[in-house]
């Protein structure tokens, strides 16, 4: 993966879990298309990268190819246009790590959770006359 123009391996991973940045294009652009074919990569930040855990499927056959593959393709694909304005899921979570008081991400992370789960009481039929 580091002959892949445009992607960096963080570090020197000796165990199981892989990070993966870029100075090119937005990362989370990356996440998003390998999520999209069916890998789970999450999102870190500061520095903005993604990371992946090798577990026991990706030690099949042909896995770790495949993977490659997929990178390979992807950041070939976010060369062309490596500005590109980032939408969706990356968007925001990209978007969070630029503000400078980390409390507010927390304060609306909560509001966003509690309107997710929040259920109402829905509102009885007044048509039956019935209160």
């Amino acid at each position: 993966m580091r002959r892949i123009k445009g992607v960096s391996v963080m570090g020197n991973p000796e165990v199981s879990v892989v990070a993966i940045s870029s100075k090119e294009f937005d990362i989370y652009r990356m996440q998003e298309g390998l999520n999209k074919r069916g890998w789970s990569l999450n999102a870190l930040q500061f520095p903005s990268s993604v990371h992946f855990c090798v577990t026991y499927c990706q030690t099949e056959a042909g896995v770790a190819e495949r993977f490659v593959n997929d990178v390979e393709t992807i950041a070939a694909e976010l060369m062309k246009n490596p500005g590109q304005i980032t939408s969706g899921a990356a968007a925001i979570y990209g978007t969070s790590q630029q503000i400078p008081d980390r409390s507010l991400v927390s304060e609306i992370t909560a509001l966003y959770l509690d309107k997710l789960y929040m259920t109402e009481v829905p509102a009885q039929s007044q048509s039956n006359g019935k209160a």
